[in-house]
């Protein structure tokens, strides 16, 4: 007897002879239809929309005249194209102001948008400001902190640090010296 006989006999023989076995196969055979169908319907699709991916035009502006480049520059140049650094971040390496300010105090809240920075200009008595306030001439407040503030003079971030004047310990007071002897 031939190989293949005995596989239909023993194997497919009870899928097709018991009802349980013809609906597993009309089962299987409606999933393969179901699966069939969903590829007709979507590779067209896909198709389309492929093409159209394929074929779309880039909306690009035309280049600008070249009297207009400064003005390109300073746009680029107040993007920050690398990101702006968070409040909190180090000014070690930012360059202390040659402006005539003097930060007198600093007013740190939460959220920091309604912060204030006093600063004096020129030895007059201090000003309140805030983030974006024009201090003068073109320089305007970029963060407060409570370590100063960084300004923003042409582009370019400067600090005004906060002075402060170290603490000197001197001692107790004769009076309770005297007391715990």
């Amino acid at each position: 007897m031939p190989q293949h006989t005995i596989l239909s006999d023993e194997i497919l023989a009870p899928l097709i002879a018991t009802d349980a076995g013809r609906r597993a196969g009309w089962f299987f055979f409606g999933l393969a239809g179901l699966l069939a169908l969903y590829a007709l319907v979507t590779t067209p699709l896909n198709w389309y929309a492929d093409t159209r991916l394929a074929n779309a035009r880039a909306a690009v502006s035309p280049l600008e005249p070249a009297q207009d480049q400064a003005a390109l520059n300073k746009k680029i140049s107040d993007s920050h194209l690398f990101g702006v650094g968070p409040a909190g971040q180090k000014t070690s390496s930012m360059p202390m102001t040659s402006l005539p300010l003097r930060l007198v105090g600093v007013i740190q809240s939460v959220p920091s948008t309604i912060s204030r920075a006093i600063i004096s200009e020129s030895g007059e008595t201090g000003k309140p400001y805030q983030v974006g306030d024009n201090v003068s001439g073109g320089v305007t407040i970029y963060s407060i902190s409570n370590e100063g503030v960084i300004l923003k003079n042409s582009g370019r971030l400067e600090k005004l640090p906060l002075q402060r004047s170290p603490l000197i310990f001197q001692g107790l007071p004769k009076k309770i010296l005297q007391e715990t002897k």
